[in-house]
């Protein structure tokens, strides 16, 4: 037997599938973890809903002994026999044969390795966006060679992502955005935890001659809550901005593991999660359906039983259990807590179990209570070996004991401290955290700086942490990853899009009725046949009102929700065809109501699904416009008063106000670039031909130019839909 001390896990909760089951509706399905090693015993809380106590104090992580009272939730108290027989186990180094294959150490003599997230696997790499059988290390000739087994996410030697290729000792072999190498491949036990620490090297930022980021350095490691503090203007945000990737520095890099963040952001595509200050989350739905949806696409490549599995741990891990059929709802429409909001909002990261998490003050507008759930709920994910960092404005005593270090910044972006959180009052020669800032306000920020620079906090937390950072590759522009249309993402955005509208009742119902509004009211008042081109034209620029209304603001209504897919795998072509295929379904009842209500009343001579088709036509484009107006402004209210901009041209220069025969040069080549220019010719020919043809020519227009009008009104809708593409895209670069 081996003299080789092993480690043993021994799970707690409600679930069957734990070690330890407690039949307690107050304790977690997975609720806490004892870690057993060389008879030194730690309590570990898995992010459990009510928490973890030891004699009588909230923990993430601590040691213990049989002398403890350790309680799971409050009212819950551990009783250490349950424990014993795991102890013992321990002792005589006896584990199950399951547990033994964990331990088996891959031998260099083997010539091939099989890499994957399942246990059948000879490393495992236990993470969602590892494929279940991933990637294989094969020895031919002496050399080893890895070949992807077309996994989800890929396999990337050096940032560049592979099919086969020859791997030496000093490449960077990351595999679900976890960096390796084959001394870490051959040195592994079966299980690879896959650790993941971020460096900066003299990150600056810089707009024009002013400095928001001055030459920050620091590196943060695996398992570490670090709070983000400074006054306004103090370059926060853009810290956290570029050292999650999504702003590029002026200077400096950044670095995971070895690898520059900049030169290979598709290879740690997932790695890394950002929750913004807002919740980004759609209030129509409800709380597993939010999931689910958002697990469909950015897991798109796994299977439903996996998304459901993963989505299930998600929940369980956030308290959200007892919430998950339930709407998520808003201050304004009944649904879930505040907190409870929260928390969806950070799920929707945790799904693809980013190894590094950023959030942009995650606990603004919470009651207290709520504010430290949700501290220890993200102290307990930094548990598990991620490192969380959070920007925050509420300094109190309680959230500096539950961090674990800090970062201050001083205006000009200067870094004024970085170390324990613990330590931060006493650095600062203050009482009370937030007395921090009245100190910041006391000295020139460059003072700061200098201070830091010289002081034992700096050699430990800065200095001492450079060699354990590495670099291996500098910073260079990489082009992005090119994103084709993707009918599988399609068809989740369509499901996700259909079921936010008709949610929306009210909205949805005002739209509706729009339709029937207006054909009553032209069938009561064009009664008359010498009416009849005028009712034809008010059906045009009613089939145009409608389709630009119904799509004006639904861009710019969920655009913080667009931003955040976007950063990870969403498609426009596919997000596009979404949106155009929900509204034009709206676009078929409202033209639909419109001919049969209008036609028979009027007793005209086309028929009602030939006006349906000529409406449902014309309201195309006019879809379209609206989608464009709404992907390049900024607000609901500025897309809506654009609306009057865009129909009035409509009107004024659609051929009846001033007939056609009768608009000079310049009024034509205006009108010209008027759908209801088109749509109403195509319609007076449809009506009139063939037995009153003064009502097609008296207006100046041809009875021979259907076939034209249609292909010009399609390919307005063509025209508009790549500049709408187009608009998104250049989203991406702002």
């Amino acid at each position: 037997m081996s003299n080789t001390s092993t480690e043993r896990i021994v799970l707690v909760g409600r679930s069957t599938a734990c070690h330890i089951v407690i039949d307690n509706q107050k304790v977690s399905s997975k609720h806490a973890q004892f870690r057993i090693k060389d008879s030194v015993i730690t309590l570990e809380d898995t992010g459990s809903t009510n928490g973890t106590y030891v004699n009588g104090e909230r923990i993430a992580s601590k040691t213990v002994t049989s002398d403890d009272t350790i309680n799971f939730s409050k009212n819950y108290t551990f009783e250490w026999k349950l424990l014993e027989p795991f102890l013992k186990m321990a002792q005589e180094a006896v584990s199950p044969a399951g547990e033994q294959r964990l331990k088996t150490v891959i031998a260099r003599e083997k010539s091939l390795i099989k890499i994957g997230r399942t246990d059948d696997n000879d490393l495992v790499i236990k993470n969602i966006k590892v494929s279940r059988n991933h990637a294989k290390l094969e020895k031919v000739g002496g050399e080893w060679f890895i070949e992807d087994l077309d996994s989800s996410n890929g396999t990337f030697i050096n940032g560049k992502k592979i099919k086969r290729a020859k791997v030496t000792p000093k490449d960077v072999i990351t595999i679900g955005g976890v960096p390796l190498n084959l001394s870490t491949l051959f040195s592994s036990e079966k299980e690879i935890a896959g650790d993941i620490k971020i460096a900066t090297e003299d990150l600056t930022f810089k707009v024009k001659e002013k400095t928001i980021v001055d030459e920050i350095g620091l590196t943060i490691m695996p398992g570490e809550f670090v709070g983000l503090i400074g006054p306004s203007g103090a370059g926060k945000t853009s810290l956290m901005m570029m050292m999650n990737g999504v702003v590029r520095p002026s200077a400096g890099d950044v670095y995971i593991n070895s690898q520059s963040l900049y030169a290979n952001f598709d290879s740690f595509k997932g790695q890394i999660g950002y929750v913004p200050q807002d919740d980004i989350i759609h209030r129509e739905l409800k709380v597993k359906e939010s999931f689910q949806y958002t697990g469909k696409l950015r897991l798109e490549n796994f299977t439903d039983e996996d998304i459901s599995a993963q989505v299930d741990n998600v929940l369980t891990t956030l308290g959200l259990d007892e919430t998950r059929d339930t709407l998520i709802g808003s201050a304004e429409k009944k649904g879930i807590s505040g907190g409870q909001r929260k928390r969806v909002n950070l799920g929707q990261e945790l799904l693809t179990e980013p190894s590094i998490l950023f959030l942009d003050e995650p606990t603004s507008g919470l009651d207290p209570k709520t504010d430290l759930d949700v501290m220890y709920l993200l102290k307990n994910i930094a548990a598990k070996g991620k490192i969380v960092i959070l920007t925050t404005h509420n300094i109190t005593k309680d959230n500096f004991e539950i961090l674990s270090h800090l970062i201050v910044l001083t205006k000009g972006g200067k870094l004024a401290y970085f170390g324990k959180a613990s330590k931060a009052t006493e650095y600062f020669e203050v009482e009370k955290p937030y007395e921090i800032f009245e100190k910041l306000e006391s000295k020139d920020p460059d003072y700061w700086k200098e201070k830091y620079k010289n002081s034992p906090e700096y050699k430990i937390f800065v200095e001492g942490r450079k060699d354990s950072a590495g670099k291996t590759q500098a910073a260079e522009a990489m082009p992005p990853p090119k994103r084709k249309a993707d009918l599988k993402q399609y068809l989740t955005l369509t499901s996700r899009y259909f079921k936010v509208k008709s949610r929306d009742h009210v909205s949805t119902a005002i739209l509706l009725l729009q339709a029937p509004i207006i054909a009553a009211l032209i069938a009561l008042v064009f009664n008359e046949f010498e009416e009849r081109t005028a009712a034809l034209f008010i059906l045009v620029i009613a089939a145009v009102w409608l389709g630009c209304s119904n799509a004006a603001r639904e861009i710019v209504a969920e655009q913080a929700v667009y931003k955040r897919e976007r950063m990870v795998n969403l498609k426009i072509p596919s997000y596009l065809f979404s949106k155009v295929t929900v509204l034009l379904l709206l676009c078929v009842i409202q033209c639909a109501v419109l001919a049969v209500i209008v036609v028979p009343s009027l007793d005209m001579n086309s028929s009602v699904i030939s006006m349906f088709f000529m409406l449902l036509i014309t309201s195309l484009p006019a879809l379209l416009l609206g989608l464009l107006i709404s992907s390049f402004v900024s607000t609901t209210e500025a897309a809506m008063g654009l609306i009057p901009l865009v129909l009035i041209p409509q009107v004024i220069l659609g051929g009846l106000i001033s007939t056609f025969n009768n608009m000079g040069d310049l009024e034509k080549f205006l009108a010209a670039f008027m759908p209801s220019r088109w749509s109403f010719e195509a319609m007076t020919i449809m009506e009139y031909k063939d037995f009153y043809d003064e009502g097609i020519y008296g207006l100046g227009f041809s009875a021979d130019n259907f076939a034209v009008d249609i292909a010009v009104i399609l390919s307005f809708s063509v025209a508009y839909f790549l500049l709408t593409a187009y608009s998104l895209k250049r989203k991406d670069v702002s």
